[in-house]
């Protein structure tokens, strides 16, 4: 009984201490700036993504610092509230994981804008809200929704077909 006891608070311990979401790594979000150099008409330089606000947002932010560089663009964080994506004139969205209940908002906010969405979490991809998402451990895997890139009117460079899996 007391070993059951024991092995029972070990594992509440575990628990308790796993960390309840994944984060973005500096690497993931440098795959994401080299995929937002390959979509076809959006600007070169300095672009400003906005970062859903909410769960992870503020670990996304600090990460990415004055700006996250690659593919010829340098992206440039700035929190938006679910709400106010929609006026934000944001061509470039980046979702944190842990915000699943708002995939649906922000996929419709982004149609509008004709904005590209970037996430580490997959189930917004797989679901048709997010257009690109990225794993880049244990090795770089990027994938393209063909439904939320048609719905937002989003294309890429050939070049970047041959990287990707599209779904």
């Amino acid at each position: 009984m007391r070993l059951k006891f024991v092995a029972a608070l070990v594992a509440a311990s575990m628990l308790a201490s796993a960390p309840a979401l994944a984060t973005t790594s500096e690497r993931d979000l440098q795959v994401m700036a080299r995929a937002v150099g390959f979509v076809e008409g959006l600007p070169r330089g300095n672009v400003t993504v906005a970062v859903v606000d909410g769960p992870g947002a503020d670990a996304i932010v600090a990460a990415m610092g004055a700006g996250v560089a690659g593919g010829g663009v340098t992206l440039v964080p700035r929190k938006v509230a679910v709400g106010a994506l929609a006026g934000s004139g944001a061509r470039v969205i980046i979702v944190p994981e842990g915000q699943g209940g708002s995939h649906a908002a922000i996929a419709a906010a982004a149609r509008g804008l004709h904005a590209v969405t970037l996430s580490t979490d997959m189930a917004c991809v797989n679901s048709g809200n997010c257009v690109v998402g990225v794993a880049a451990e244990p090795r770089v895997e990027i994938v393209v929704s063909r439904a939320a890139s048609s719905a937002n009117g989003i294309s890429f460079a050939q070049a970047f077909r041959v990287m990707i899996r599209e779904i």
